[in-house]
């Protein structure tokens, strides 16, 4: 048998790499894109009450959905034996969706007959049939990573989101009711589900050991212990306002969190992806590779604070405008809790860097134990502050961030030699200053402009202005700071 040379090997591995990378960041970007033209569709053409239903029974089915889907992909991903594991683990997530659907459709009449609501009982329905074909895609797309099917891969989940989106519009432009945003997750599923399975050209077969069972048990605890600790901290706010003051105000708060969550999506995203290459780089240094990632991450965190710092506080300056042109006059309540969330987002922005950091040192083992710590405080402030109200709920989170951000410190110091003292010199000299003139810039924009011009042209001169002012003043603070050596990152 012959073989090709490494060299020749390495050549065509590289450009599969680049180009299932490229790939996959398409998808992901037209999946966010997909995302927020629902979220903005929904907003115009539903009620505040119809939207909160819908998040908050969303809310819930996503959270059986993480449990349903079981961590079956990543399980195929790092197994070697093939075929024989992708059928059994298929069986599993078969039973496991059947299981889940079960329970949403039992949950589902029950609900009727006590309520005799059949909007909010179809709904739930509805979400019910999200559960099986969501949990056999997991098993599916596991096989497609693992044999490199990257470019079928995100090409179906492009044709998936663009299908449920189609779905939604369609179905909303038709009778205007929050089942079409359900029908849309079901349709993009199923589209998922077949692509996948053409692209596999084969269908499992059912099949299940005891010995397989017990390890993929114990290895979806792990997953699913995680995902959770995830759902909690992104849908606690829905639920718990949902439960405490109601659809319409878990409405209001899913609409506030969803607008910042725009902002958080294209910061977040890059940035942890990033952050992988930058901290495995630093970590092969040939020379004191512990230090080059402390001094990595003091880089990183303070570039992160200087692109993050304008786009969340500028939003939180303009939350009443963007609301207005966005979702429109009826969800105004969502504007006075933007400028909290913003903030929110601004302080838990530092746990970007936690998954690389910390896995390229070796101690990625300590951070679930801080992430648990992190949930629970959040969510018992949260189970504590809801029924006082949405503001109140807002302020209370930023606490909880601040929370989150002292623990952050402490794990990045202790466990990747990340110097906080330099990052904190670096924030009050580079990144205070240039946010405080952005600040007084857009509310002088604001105050000097608001009477003469229309409320659409005083924002677009907000944004301008501001972005100009920040960008002044930091270049002239950063070219100052190299001159007279601020801060020590060489």
């Amino acid at each position: 048998m012959s073989s090709q040379p490494v060299g020749a090997v390495e050549r065509q591995f590289v450009p599969l790499i680049v180009s299932g990378g490229i790939w996959i960041v398409t998808a992901k970007i037209v999946s966010q894109l997909s995302q927020v033209a629902t979220f903005l569709v929904a907003a115009r053409m539903l009620s505040p009450m119809e939207f909160g239903l819908f998040a908050f029974v969303s809310a819930i089915a996503t959270l059986l959905v993480v449990v349903a889907e079981g961590g079956w992909a990543e399980f195929i991903m790092k197994a070697h034996d093939g075929d024989d594991c992708f059928d059994q683990v298929a069986t599993i997530s078969l039973i496991s969706g059947g299981l889940f659907t079960a329970v949403g459709v039992i949950a589902a009449a029950v609900f009727y007959t006590r309520t005799a609501d059949e909007t909010q009982s179809a709904l739930i329905v509805l979400f019910s049939c999200w559960m099986l074909p969501a949990a056999l895609t997991a098993a599916f797309d596991g096989m497609l990573v693992a044999l490199g099917r990257l470019r079928q891969r995100a090409i179906v989940r492009i044709v998936g989101e663009l299908s449920g989106l189609m779905t939604v519009v369609a179905l909303l432009h038709l009778h205007g009711h929050a089942s079409a945003l359900a029908a849309g997750k079901i349709v993009c599923q199923l589209v998922l589900l077949v692509g996948s399975m053409q692209i596999a050209m084969r269908l499992p077969r059912l099949r299940l050991t005891r010995p397989m069972l017990v390890e993929v048990t114990a290895f979806s605890r792990q997953i699913v212990g995680n995902r959770l600790l995830v759902f909690l901290g992104s849908y606690s706010g829905t639920l718990v306002v949902g439960s405490f003051l109601g659809i319409a105000d878990a409405g209001f708060y899913r609409a506030a969190e969803r607008v910042v969550a725009v902002v958080a999506e294209l910061l977040g995203e890059p940035a942890r992806s990033l952050s992988w290459v930058v901290f495995r780089r630093a970590h092969q240094q040939p020379s004191a590779p512990g230090r080059s990632v402390g001094l990595a991450g003091v880089r990183f965190l303070l570039v992160l604070f200087a692109i993050a710092a304008p786009m969340y506080l500028g939003l939180a300056q303009i939350s009443e405008a963007v609301v207005r042109l966005v979702l429109g006059e009826v969800w105004m309540p969502a504007a006075s809790i933007i400028p909290f969330l913003c903030l929110r987002q601004l302080l838990l922005a530092p746990g970007y860097i936690n998954e690389a950091s910390l896995s390229v040192v070796g101690n990625i083992r300590y951070r679930l134990p801080v992430t648990l710590l992190n949930v629970a405080v959040s969510l018992g402030v949260v189970v504590m502050v809801a029924r006082f109200g949405l503001r109140e709920l807002a302020i209370a989170q930023c606490f909880t961030a601040a929370f989150a951000l002292v623990t952050c410190i402490g794990l990045q110091s202790k466990m990747a030699n990340v110097d906080w003292l330099e990052i904190s010199k670096g924030v009050i000299l580079l990144i205070v200053p240039p946010s405080l003139v952005m600040l007084a810039t857009v509310a002088l924009v604001r105050h000097d402009f608001s009477r003469d011009l229309s409320w659409r042209v005083v924002v677009a001169l907000q944004i301008g202005a501001g972005a100009l002012a920040y960008a002044a003043v930091l270049i002239a603070l950063v070219g100052l700071s190299r001159r007279l050596r601020w801060l020590t990152l060489e």
